[in-house]
């Protein structure tokens, strides 16, 4: 096998992994069940990944990147988030990448909801939005002539607990909420950023 062809091989079991681990969890999650739906036989997931600890691991890894990536382009050309188009703008970006990864946050959810002396994904995923957006903040106050806040704890509880946290929600339920209730994702998106903005934007949007 060429170097290309391993390298789709690779890709092809980390997506199904994904898939799976979303669909009945990690735990429930079989080897055999990966090996079968990508199409290749156990012993190569083995020489590809030690163990299935492995796979999730490197389905976080690369989560992480992803999420520093999109963060990079955020803060090198962010939008004025003193206008409301500004934050519409970052809302979209951020919740269409959400919705992109939302298997494998499932996935990064339900882990860290298990008791562990590790600091979850979910919290590392955070820390790193919660960093962007606050630079985001700092660079609007500062273009405005105010003060950044000085109470950095009560800004990082109010981005993961009424900013990340939701935006975590609505991609996890959207599909769902969509057919209980008949709206299109549209009108949904719609009625959610009208919600996002009343909670958690207009702290920021304050002059």
């Amino acid at each position: 096998m060429n170097k290309r062809d391993a390298e789709e091989t690779k890709t092809r079991i980390l997506s199904v992994a994904e898939e799976i681990f979303s669909e009945v969890g990690f735990d429930g999650a079989r080897v055999d069940d990966i090996a079968k739906k990508a199409c290749v036989n156990k012993a190569l997931i083995y020489y590809y990944f030690k163990s299935k600890e492995e796979i999730l691991d490197t389905l976080f890894t690369s989560l992480v990147e992803d999420v520093k990536g999109i963060l990079i382009k955020s803060v090198e050309g962010y939008p004025d988030i003193r206008r409301e188009d500004g934050y519409r703008e970052l809302f979209d970006a951020y919740i269409n990448f959400i919705i992109k990864k939302r298997k494998i946050i499932k996935v990064a959810i339900a882990e860290s909801a298990k008791s562990s002396s590790n600091i979850s994904i979910v919290m590392k995923v955070g820390n790193l939005i919660i960093d962007a957006e606050i630079e985001n903040i700092r660079k609007a106050y500062e273009t405005k002539g105010l003060n950044f806040p000085a109470d950095k704890q009560e800004l990082l509880v109010t981005e993961f607990f009424t900013g990340l946290m939701p935006l975590f929600s609505y991609a996890l339920y959207k599909d769902e909420w969509e057919r209980f209730y008949n709206i299109s994702e549209e009108e949904l998106r719609e009625k959610f950023y009208q919600s996002f903005k009343k909670v958690h934007l207009a702290a920021h949007l304050v002059t």
